[in-house]
């Protein structure tokens, strides 16, 4: 099983690159800190220079990073002189591409159904949101009492079954969620 990550709301940050060797790295650039690959923070300082030609300095050293070619999601970077060829993927896009094949079982393990009869108090989340594992995705009214239901796994809400006041019974498929376990 692979590291499990916390998925911020800010998605357009997460990407998957995948080299032309099949090595595959999970890359996450937030505002606010240190660039993350595959779980790991990295102190990487870029400097533009000129077009696409940048120096990075990482554990001391200095590296001269030109992009060579890009064609849609396709690059090829020279860093140092050698080049590497990458498949850059959005979030989005790597889990659209990664459903393709995949059969309905495991897509079902993480879909929400509801325990129990009840009515839909609240809906937390909207189709395309980001979720992590145990966050509230919507509230379920049941014998005066409210319950809410949270995500099973790290997702994003693929479609939203109810809306607000619809009444469900045991069972019924509230929330489809994919998992972005990769």
């Amino acid at each position: 099983m692979g590291t499990s990550y916390i998925y911020k709301r800010d998605a357009s940050r997460l990407f998957i690159a995948l080299r032309d060797n099949g090595k595959r790295y999970k890359i996450y650039i937030p505002k606010e800190s240190e660039p993350v690959i595959d779980g790991e923070e990295y102190d990487i300082d870029f400097v533009e220079q000129e077009d696409f030609h940048y120096a990075f300095d990482w554990k001391g050293k200095r590296f001269h990073c030109e992009l060579v070619s890009r064609d849609q999601n396709k690059a090829v970077v020279k860093v140092n002189g050698v080049e590497y060829k990458f498949s850059l993927e959005s979030l989005f896009s790597y889990i659209r591409h990664g459903m393709i094949g995949k059969d309905d079982k495991s897509i079902d393990e993480n879909n929400i159904t509801s325990p129990m009869p009840g009515k839909i108090v609240d809906i937390f989340l909207a189709e395309g949101d980001l979720v992590n594992e145990g966050e509230p995705i919507l509230s379920l009214e049941a014998m005066k009492m409210q319950n809410e239901i949270t995500a099973t796994c790290n997702g994003v809400i693929r479609k939203i079954h109810v809306v607000q006041g619809q009444s469900v019974m045991k069972d019924d498929l509230m929330v489809e969620v994919t998992s972005i376990d990769v």
